[in-house]
């Protein structure tokens, strides 16, 4: 399957939002295609949340949090679209959502909250309940802001040594996992590491220090 279809087929399943009269109210495939991009959902959410302010698009990355380009590259489609305009401010160009009212019932389409990021602080807050979690750290596409809609999230989850096994750590999040998949059609990869290495030196241990925590004593 291209590209372009398993997004059409991903956001197919996620983005109906309400069943009306047992009809699935559907976005068309272009929008279907542009919102499936990187970045482009983050950059909606943050220009909701500022219906009255323009945006440079330095500012919409940074609260966005998305690389600059992948900001340039997504107004570029989004205006397409119609779902957001632009006007030059000195040699800026801010970005403002649209006011056109039926691109605005569009929009509401999109939840207001990140639905792999919530999955990850359920799954996080769930797993918390064993006495041996000390953390859970989000890593990969989503820890950098980067995470397309249907993408796999990416959890650390750092276990105390002293109180479990490893392997009962993987499988009691393996298994919670599963339980999340199944009641938010998010996938969580859960990544068990022992609370000592952490502090070790060198290896992904040291890529996963400065990892955002959603979950920690």
């Amino acid at each position: 399957m291209c590209w372009p279809s398993l997004c059409v087929t991903i956001l197919y399943l996620e983005w109906y939002d309400h069943i009306i009269g047992g009809m699935i109210k559907l976005l068309n495939r272009e929008v279907l295609e542009v919102l499936a991009k990187k970045g482009r959902i983050e950059m909606i959410r943050t220009l909701k949340s500022y219906p009255d302010r323009d945006l440079t698009i330095n500012e919409l990355a940074r609260m966005a949090k998305i690389p600059p380009m992948t900001a340039w590259r997504g107004v570029k489609d989004l205006k397409k679209v119609g779902f957001v305009k632009t006007r030059k401010v000195g040699n800026a160009l801010s970005v403002k959502i649209t006011e056109d009212r039926d691109r605005l019932r569009t929009l509401r389409l999109i939840p207001e909250t990140d639905p792999q990021r919530t999955a990850a602080l359920e799954f996080a807050s769930r797993l918390g309940k064993n006495d041996w979690l000390r953390e859970c750290r989000l890593f990969g596409s989503i820890g950098r802001g980067e995470h397309a809609p249907g993408e796999e999230v990416d959890v650390a989850v750092v276990y105390d040594d002293q109180s479990t096994t490893e392997d009962a750590a993987k499988a009691a999040s393996t298994e919670l996992a599963k339980s999340m998949l199944v009641e938010t059609n998010v996938a969580i990869v859960p990544f068990c590491i022992a609370l000592r290495e952490m502090g070790r030196k060198g290896g992904l241990a040291s890529e996963l220090r400065d990892k955002e925590i959603i979950w920690g004593h």
